[in-house]
């Protein structure tokens, strides 16, 4: 089974992009660079910046 699925199947990015949310979209959406939704997916964006992109995401009702 662990052969078939991703490990990274439940991280934040492939479940956004399950209920069909686009990094190009989230980005214009929550006033992001593109480069600053994938640095808040992998823990490389800085604590403050991603705080206010995950108010807004929480705001808008993403299931993060």
């Amino acid at each position: 089974m662990e052969t078939v699925l991703s490990r990274q199947l439940d991280d934040l990015e492939p479940t956004l992009a399950r209920h069909g949310y686009r990094l190009k979209d989230m980005a214009e959406q929550f006033d992001a660079k593109a480069a600053e939704i994938r640095a808040m997916f992998s823990n490389q964006l800085e604590p403050k910046r991603t705080a206010e992109i995950r108010e807004r995401m929480l705001a808008a009702g993403l299931p993060i």
